[in-house]
């Protein structure tokens, strides 16, 4: 298990490195370079605690609350990476609890005449112990899996957003960050039970307990150091505005979401039909990096217009309405011996797809068949 972590720290410390000297970081870049330092220290206490020496007083508290700086730094993290900018007043905020966190149990250990002792990666409860010691690691449990929760309802309604705004999802939908977060909040929970476990009843052996734990986040981190590392800025140049995408509430009421469209009824109607002449002509859907700010300038009308007619005219996102055109030409092409020739592959990027793995899961979607089953048929 030592030889696990300290590969962790090394793998670690490269990325740090490696996101440290790459050009034009932005913000979510600081914030991710922050995460991977605490999370290099969180590792660092585990391995220092159980297999090295411990740590008493200040140093004991400050390594044990760590995690009380890596969930924040995560949903800065995610939040910062959906399109939404955090101001210094917010992050202040949400990293201020750490200090006051380390605070408290320091001025606790002094009122009591104490010297908090970290070993096996927590701190140590002495004999007869004060009641608040019983009680201590609740605020980390607490945070982390507050801010887990957090994370899941922001990058779903990520989701929704991209879905209002792109044609496509390839690289932009942040599976991959999902995936962290419900592994964070899979380890919060697996470390809270070996604290609870450990203090309370005697459950595990908490330096075998703490080194797993340890472990885990050496993966974590490297699998979010190479996913983070090579992720770009989804929103960055794009011109799009995101103040006024409709949320799933606000699709019921359409004055509440669209109230400064200028649009009203005859007007969408007239407008619906002008765009829907538009798409046949012109197939502005070929295009497979089509976003409806671009679609929008095309059809010399607002992004807030377009968005307007597709949601309440044809009853669906920008997402589902580009690729129902893709997908009736796809069908076309696959039932049409002049293109017998291209391989589905290549039907897929004729009609404006990114991939193969994207015209699969939305054609079937579509059609309840599959590209090939189709073909056959």
């Amino acid at each position: 298990m030592e030889v696990l972590l300290n590969a962790g720290l090394g793998i670690g410390a490269m990325l740090f490195v490696l996101l440290l000297v790459k050009k034009n970081k932005r913000q979510e870049d600081y914030i991710f370079l922050c995460w991977i330092l605490v999370t290099l220290l969180q590792i660092a206490f585990y391995d220092i605690t159980i297999y090295r020496f411990e740590l008493h007083g200040f140093w004991a508290i400050a390594g044990f609350g760590l995690p009380m700086l890596g969930a924040p730094l995560l949903f800065l993290y995610v939040f910062s990476l959906t399109g939404h900018y955090a101001s210094w007043p917010a992050i202040i905020g949400h990293l201020g609890m750490y200090p006051l966190f380390v605070a408290l149990l320091f001025l606790l250990q002094e009122h009591d005449n104490l010297t908090l002792t970290a070993a096996n990666g927590h701190i140590l409860i002495p004999s007869n112990p004060a009641t608040w010691m019983f009680y201590y690691a609740i605020p980390l449990a607490v945070s982390g899996l507050s801010y887990c929760i957090w994370d899941i309802l922001l990058l779903h309604h990520h989701q929704k957003t991209i879905g209002e705004l792109f044609s496509f999802d390839e690289r932009i939908n942040l599976d991959w960050l999902r995936y962290v977060v419900f592994g964070y909040f899979a380890l919060f929970i697996l470390a809270s039970f070996f604290v609870f476990g450990a203090t309370q009843f005697q459950l595990f052996p908490l330096d075998k307990a703490f080194a797993l734990v340890g472990i885990l986040l050496s993966f974590m981190l490297v699998a979010f150091g190479f996913y983070g590392f090579r992720q770009t800025s989804i929103f960055s140049d794009r011109g799009l505005n995101l103040n006024w995408t409709p949320s799933e509430e606000k699709k019921d009421s359409p004055t509440a979401a669209y109230a400064k469209s200028g649009l009203d009824p005859i007007k969408i109607e007239r407008m619906a039909i002008e765009l829907a002449t538009y798409m046949d002509a012109g197939k502005p859907y070929l295009n497979e990096n089509l976003s409806l700010n671009l679609l929008a300038e095309q059809f010399k009308c607002s992004q807030t217009q377009l968005s307007q007619i597709i949601n309440q005219h044809f009853q669906m996102n920008f997402y589902d309405f580009i690729n129902s055109y893709r997908i009736e030409l796809a069908k076309e092409m696959l039932g049409s011996s002049n293109f017998e020739h291209l391989s589905i592959l290549g039907i897929a990027f004729e009609c404006g797809f990114k991939s193969k793995s994207s015209f699969n899961r939305y054609f079937k979607e579509n059609t309840g068949l599959s590209p090939s089953e189709f073909k056959k048929k």
